[in-house]
């Protein structure tokens, strides 16, 4: 037949294919799916935190002790003198804008002579296990030195100092942590039921003679005993700070001597005793050596 000029025949018809179910494809995401929902039960289960808010504060105040207990080792030393304080939290912190947290806190107070503070720093520094990675940098002048170093499971340890310094504080902290049941973020400090020789000669020299005193504590590392700085404050303080520590402090190696407050060694026991005109207090600490 002929057709005229132009004509273009009709496309066939569509044939509808119905498709093809890809059952293999199905049954291997499904597996996928069902392995990547096992190992991340098991990685809830087995992995370590990655973050410390998965790490709530009850979990890190071991670490923070055992931190306290390094950084105390470190820093004490015949030349200088030491007092540790009691932990502390700090209820101020956020995990994040909605979600309200705890950081604990514990500090090593070290008191040395003028010009000192670089080299002490530098000394603790190196006196902390290799694990730790503790390190001391500087300003361009060297006129403030900053220490860091890392107790593991988020746990830090830091201190800043100027170079003309005679007193630092050493700082172990957890960071913002959950809170946990159980904890007690109100502690009070225990009773001191023993005392240092060279505490009880301070008390005496400044006329208090039997007064009461609190204890704060820590592990030393490696079971080296444990760590004590025993307080006693509120104290009628001397009309002459100076005169009245003479007797005692005369044998010892005096660290700092100031108008309102001495600190000195008496062997292997930091002694600090201070007034601030109207009121005085003493602390003694004894070492893990």
């Amino acid at each position: 037949m002929n057709l005229p000029p132009g004509y273009q025949h009709p496309p066939p018809s569509a044939v509808a294919e119905r498709p093809k179910r890809r059952w293999w494809l199905v049954a291997i995401v499904a597996a996928w799916a069902l392995a990547l929902a096992g190992f991340a039960a098991w990685s809830v289960r087995h992995d370590p935190p990655t973050v410390p808010e998965q790490r709530d504060i009850a979990a890190a105040l071991p670490v923070l002790e055992r931190a306290t207990g390094v950084m105390f080792a470190a820093a004490d030393a015949p030349d200088r003198v030491v007092s540790l304080g009691a932990v502390e939290f700090d209820r101020d912190c956020a995990l994040t804008p909605v979600r309200g947290g705890v950081e604990a806190v514990r500090e090593v107070t070290v008191r040395v002579r003028a010009g000192q503070a670089p080299a002490a720093l530098a000394a603790i520094a190196r006196a902390m296990p290799d694990g730790y990675a503790a390190a001391v940098r500087h300003n361009a002048a060297r006129t403030r030195y900053a220490l860091r170093a890392d107790a593991g499971e988020f746990v830090g340890v830091d201190a800043a100092v100027y170079s003309d310094a005679t007193v630092f504080t050493l700082r172990a902290s957890t960071g913002c942590r959950p809170l946990a049941p159980g904890v007690d973020l109100e502690p009070a400090s225990p009773a001191a039921v023993v005392t240092p020789a060279a505490f009880g000669a301070a008390l005496n020299a400044i006329g208090a003679s039997g007064a009461g005193a609190t204890s704060s504590e820590v592990a030393c590392p490696a079971g080296g005993g444990t760590a004590r700085t025993v307080t006693a404050d509120g104290l009628a303080a001397p009309a002459d700070l100076g005169r009245a520590l003479r007797a005692v402090a005369g044998g010892a190696a005096v660290v700092q001597a100031d108008p309102h407050l001495w600190a000195y060694r008496d062997g292997a026991v930091s002694v600090v005793v201070g007034d601030d005109g109207s009121k005085a207090w003493v602390s003694a600490t004894t070492g893990c050596r």
